[in-house]
Order: C-alpha cells, then structure tokens, then sequence
C-alpha cells in the first residue's frame, strides 16, 4: 500500500511539472511575440512619420514649381514661399516629434543644369538621415555629413 502511495505522489510531480512547463513556455514565447510585435510597431511608426516627412517635402517642391511657373524664378527667401504657399507652418516642419523646421536655399533657378538641394530638413532624425528635396524633384536621405557636401559642392549657391 505504500508503495502505491510513492507512485502516485511521483506521477503527481511529473504531472504537475509538466503543466508548470508548459505554463513556463507559453508565458515565455507570448513575451516574445510581444517583444516582436512592440519593435514592429515601433518600425512602423518611424517609417510613417518618413513617409510623412517626405510627402511634406513633396508638397514644398511642387509649391516651388508652381511659383517658378507664375514667376518664371524660385522664391527669394523662405518667408515668400511659405507666403506663397498659403500653409501654416506644418508643412515647413518635419512631422518627427524630435524633428525641426525645413530649410529653403534660395538663389537656385528652375533651369538650372545640375541638380541642387532646395530645401532640407534641420535635423538628421530618420535613422541618422536628413531628407533633402534636389532641383530635379528628387527627395533623397542623406547623411549630415552627405548633406554638408551637397550643400558645399559645385552646385549650390548662396543667396
């Protein structure tokens, strides 16, 4: 009769090992999805607010292609164009919450042969990148260091 008694005590354990196992390991891999779900949400996130940047720039170089229309010229300074343009001041502002406001180089003319930035974001906030808009239309990431040799080399132009 005792003997029974140990076996059942030890199928007990085992039994209710394996549970505390399988509660263990269900606990452990839903942590992980969570992990994974956070980093992809957080993902998204970083990537929406680029994409959002980068339509704000979008906006801007089509606003300077309508004032190069009617004017047959860029605009002057930065305070014309958001003049010109008639938005408020989101627009010229990366959406990033740690982002700054967007920079307009004047001087430049619509038919200028080599590409130039126009405009720039202030601060490097997509992963360590600043997006620029060229003369050609084109919205680039650069690196600040990639940035400072844009703006430094044979193209550009000070007011």
């Amino acid at each position: 009769m005792l003997g029974g008694t140990i076996i059942n005590v030890i199928t007990g354990l085992i039994f209710f090992g394996l549970i505390g196992f399988g509660v263990y390991w269900v606990i452990k891999q839903t942590g992980q999805a969570s992990d994974q779900y956070m980093t992809a949400m957080v993902n998204t996130k970083k990537k929406a607010t680029t994409l959002a940047c980068e339509m704000n720039l979008r906006s801007i170089y089509q606003t300077l292609q309508t004032y190069a229309i009617s004017n047959e010229s860029f605009p002057a300074s930065q305070q014309e164009l958001v003049t010109f343009a008639g938005y408020g001041s989101k627009l010229f502002h990366c959406p990033d919450p740690n982002g700054g406001e967007y920079i307009y180089l004047p001087g430049h003319r619509p038919d200028d042969a080599a590409p130039a930035v126009l405009v720039y974001e202030s601060k490097p906030v997509h992963n360590g990148k600043c997006n620029a808009v060229f003369s050609d239309g084109q919205i680039v990431p650069l690196t600040p260091e990639e940035l400072k040799q844009a703006l430094e080399g044979p193209q550009a132009r000070r007011p």
